[in-house]
């Protein structure tokens, strides 16, 4: 009985019914894998940012009708983050098992679930659930398709590549809001619940299997990539970041409303906010491929350190929409290159993990931010928040230089 051959791109010949992992020439226009592929899984990353960002001119003010303050519309908004501290470790697990594939399926399921709980949720507890199972989805998606993302591009154009991942995010990130600002609080995500079952059916036709399922994972194995200073580099950058974003996302609205701007106003602020991250990212991956991942890490963190410290002042002498567009100017400077910096030179096998670290990272301070913040309001007001986050920035700044001199040139 004869095995039927097929050929990898490299053109090794091996049974078809083997499980094998995409194997891509050294081609800076192979980006992402080819046109199938880069749409399949932009369109992923585009969907999980399109809730992300509807929240922001609905999820406080749905809280709020619930009957909940500051303290636990703060813990609400990080909910989603936190869930990723729990599930990023055993999801990596999975995605070296079963492959990156199935995780990414997994994610957009749970995010179709997740909006249609927002839409019949009845009390703040059932927010709390919705908001959960939305958590889950976006870690397996950004476990799943961020790690994907790295196996389909070529190392020498690394950047570039995540320049493609940080411009999906970006559009839902814009298009969210505005799509929040639509109908009823709860009208976007009947929308919502539609485009994310969209993307499933997306990536069951065109999506590949890039991981090399059965792969075995050892304690060893993922601690070694973890002690890794770009690694290690990436992480302190990224949670910086996701604070700062938690902040903004969840207080942020309410600073508008108290200025008396409306929910379509506040979704169209957070759509302005965005627009960068359309329209840099590429700039900023050729920038990170040519002067170094590291550097430009920390250029942006500076930068996102001087805005969160300017933002009251910002607020009270400029127009609103002039402050969102510099907060959003932060994602393109850091985010872009951090993830840059954790995948270039990463073996396929260990890289599963990497970029778990990473969204550790970004789940650790996307609920730290909300949740402290939320905490600290009743204390020292806008103030207070806005110079806690301009702390925990400038530490992220120290770290990245500390680590930097430890990363091989």
């Amino acid at each position: 009985m004869s095995t039927r051959m097929d050929q990898v791109p490299g053109g090794v010949p091996i049974p078809k019914t083997a499980p094998v992992a995409l194997s891509l020439p050294d081609d800076p226009t192979r980006e992402l894998g080819g046109l199938g592929s880069a749409i399949a899984l932009t369109m992923t990353i585009f969907v999980e940012a399109l809730g992300y960002g509807v929240v922001a001119p609905t999820l406080p003010f749905l809280a709020r009708q619930a009957g909940a303050g500051e303290g636990r519309i703060g813990l609400l908004v990080g909910i989603y983050a936190a869930v990723g501290l729990l599930v990023v470790i055993p999801l990596g697990i999975l995605a070296n098992r079963y492959g990156r594939r199935i995780l990414i399926q997994l994610g957009l399921a749970c995010l179709t679930v997740a909006s249609i709980g927002f839409v019949f949720a009845p009390d703040y507890s059932s927010l709390v659930a919705a908001r959960f199972a939305q958590g889950l989805g976006a870690a397996s998606i950004w476990v799943g398709g961020l790690t994907m993302a790295a196996d389909l591009s070529p190392d020498n154009s690394m950047g570039r590549s995540m320049a493609w991942i940080s411009g999906a995010w970006s559009l839902g990130f814009v298009l969210g809001p505005a799509l929040g600002g639509i109908g009823s609080m709860r009208t976007p995500f009947i929308v919502y619940a539609v485009l994310s079952g969209a993307a499933l059916v997306a990536s069951l036709l065109f999506l590949p299997e890039t991981g090399r399922p059965h792969t075995r994972t050892t304690l060893e194995g993922i601690l070694r990539v973890l002690r890794r200073p770009a690694v290690l580099a990436s992480g302190v950058a990224t949670f910086a970041l996701a604070f700062y974003y938690g902040i903004v996302e969840g207080f942020m609205p309410l600073l508008a409303d108290d200025m008396h701007v409306d929910r379509v106003g506040i979704g169209f602020l957070f759509a302005l906010a965005g627009l960068p991250s359309i329209f840099l990212p590429r700039v900023s991956g050729l920038l990170a491929d040519r002067f170094g991942d590291a550097r430009l890490v920390v250029i942006g963190l500076i930068y996102t350190a001087a805005v969160s410290a300017a933002i009251l002042p910002l607020a009270r002498g400029a127009p609103l929409w002039v402050v969102f567009v510099l907060l959003g100017l932060a994602e393109i400077l850091v985010y872009v290159p951090a993830v840059a910096l954790l995948n270039r030179g990463m073996s396929r096998d260990d890289r599963i993990f990497a970029t778990g670290s990473h969204n550790y990272a970004f789940s650790a301070g996307f609920f730290l931010g909300p949740t402290l913040g939320g905490w600290f309001f009743p204390i020292g007001g806008y103030a207070g928040l806005f110079t806690l986050l301009t702390v925990v920035v400038i530490a992220g700044v120290i770290g990245v230089v500390v680590l930097r001199v430890r990363i091989p040139r």
